[in-house]
């Protein structure tokens, strides 16, 4: 059977924030109280764990653990939205719906220019939008960007209609669709706009070595005068997360983006400020309900009750992990009364012996990526579902590329996983509406179509609330995966720096921070 692209892409992409998120601790989230006005100059150095491939803004992640540092200083932000879904606009003047979410305009502030002099009209919009739709590109925003159906720009103005009415459609262009680069730049070839590339943001590309440091410096040009405030911010990448904390520690780097959260928690014990955002979802046993056992949704229901979420902390964590009680943000109030399967060994047990009596005792294997951490959790889930009866569970570890076309192909039982998001529309119905290319556990349900889908079409927040709360129910009822860990996305700074602000799933703007001297 043929894989299809998009499929691949969304496991991709996910793999890529599941292998950067191994920690799961939880620190406090927050921003750090800025001392006074900006003052501008001076060069902020962060270190992050991933370099990337490349700075064609269609493959970003805008998250501060991949790529956001470098997407928001080359090409800016057409706007953001907070956790309260309250939006600011940045290139973008507005985004407006004329039929409660199918219908939209976007609006450009006038005069912007990309740094090679073109323009960034509403027809530069289009054509990056239809580079993110485009399954030869690559770009882990297709799944968001394939939603728009129709694009008519003209001057400033991009009118454009959905395939189906998003009323929130705006976290999906902050999280995913954020990033315009010239044009002219992307016709040149990758390896071309490697080298040079061209955005409108708050900063260009100064130097760049492999394997080495990123320099990007202040754009005299960009619209939003006095920012940016920094004259350079460096970027440095190391892959061993003890270094880059170490690093801070030592002087050599005021700012370090990571998930290894045990890690943050600790810097923020040692007196820095760990900014994160309120994440949804988590870190996961996604059970693949595609083929046996976990057809059967006895099987899946079986497991979520039959491991104690806590014995992974303690084994894995070392007691310092949040593990989830909702399906949405702790204190959302789509959770509504639903709280996630709890920890039940004789119910458990029940399901197990029901299913074997019926000639169908539950065999699996765990397939996992080959990162310590995660074998170790995979290891703590078989040692506690070995103990029942009529349960056995093997564990594999793969390297990346196997696990990804593994996962692609489907070819997996249960495999360690992430269900993450900000605010839930459109992501949660990417991740869990029949048929979706981030969907990769296979659930099938009309029923939670129907409420994703009256989730996504709100028109107001009582009516998205009661949506929502259904969703909750109807995950816990079909027991698609087992959420063990909040995944926590942060930026642990010192107190010299300051203007941080994170945004959708952790994305961060650069043109807002500073350094006090």
């Amino acid at each position: 059977m043929r894989t299809k692209q998009p499929l691949r892409l969304a496991v991709i992409a996910l793999a890529v924030t599941l292998l950067a998120a191994c920690g799961s601790a939880a620190p406090t989230s927050k921003s750090g109280a800025d001392a006074g006005p900006p003052q501008s100059g001076g060069t902020l150095r962060v270190v992050k764990q991933t370099e990337p491939s490349g700075l064609d803004p269609a493959r970003m992640l805008n998250q501060v653990i991949s790529e956001s540092l470098i997407g928001s200083s080359l090409f800016g932000q057409l706007l953001t939205v907070d956790e309260q879904g309250r939006t600011t606009y940045g290139l973008a003047q507005s985004l407006t719906t004329s039929d409660k979410g199918t219908t939209w305009t976007l609006r450009l502030r006038d005069g912007l220019k990309f740094t090679d002099g073109t323009p960034l009209d509403a027809a530069a919009v289009e054509f990056n939008w239809a580079r993110l739709k485009d399954p030869a590109v690559g770009s882990p925003s297709l799944p968001f960007a394939s939603f728009v159906k129709s694009m008519t720009p003209k001057g400033q103005t991009l009118a454009f209609t959905l395939a189906h009415p998003i009323t929130e459609f705006g976290s999906a262009i902050a999280s995913d669709m954020n990033f315009i680069a010239s044009p002219r730049a992307l016709r040149a070839g990758a390896q071309r706009f490697d080298a040079k590339p061209v955005g409108a943001g708050p900063f260009v590309l100064k130097s760049w070595t492999r394997g080495g440091q990123m320099v990007l410096a202040r754009n005299p040009k960009y619209y939003d005068s006095p920012r940016p405030y920094l004259d350079q911010l460096v970027l440095t990448f190391n892959t061993d997360t003890h270094q880059m904390f170490a690093s801070q520690q030592a002087g050599q780097v005021d700012a370090v983006a990571s998930s290894a959260t045990d890690l943050l928690k600790s810097a923020e014990q040692r007196g820095l400020t760990v900014a994160a955002s309120e994440l949804g979802g988590g870190t996961s046993l996604t059970l693949n309900a595609r083929q046996a056992p976990f057809d059967d949704v006895r099987a899946r229901r079986a497991v979520l009750m039959g491991v104690d979420r806590r014995a992974i902390d303690a084994a894995v964590y070392q007691d310092e992990a949040t593990v989830p009680k909702t399906l949405f943000a702790d204190g959302s109030p789509y959770n509504g009364d639903t709280t996630l399967p709890t920890y039940d060994k004789a119910a458990a047990q029940k399901l197990f012996d029901q299913l074997a009596a019926e000639g169908k005792p539950v065999r699996f294997t765990i397939t996992t990526y080959q990162v310590t951490q995660l074998k170790r959790v995979a290891e703590a889930i078989q040692a506690q579902l070995d103990q029942y009866r009529n349960v056995h569970v093997e564990v594999e570890a793969l390297d990346y590329s196997t696990a990804v076309t593994k996962t692609v192909r489907h070819q997996f039982q249960s495999i360690i996983s992430a269900v993450t998001f900000d605010r839930p529309s459109p992501r949660l119905y990417t991740m869990l509406a029949t048929g979706q290319s981030n969907n990769i556990g296979g659930v099938s349900s009309p029923a939670l179509d129907a409420a994703l889908s009256a989730a996504m079409s709100a028109a107001d927040e009582k009516t998205r609330r009661q949506a929502n709360e259904k969703v909750a129910a109807l995950f816990n009822q079909l027991a698609p995966a087992l959420l063990y860990t909040r995944s926590v996305y942060g930026l642990a700074y010192g107190h010299q720096v300051h203007g941080v602000e994170l945004y959708a799933r952790s994305a961060i703007r650069t043109d807002t921070l500073w350094m006090s001297k």
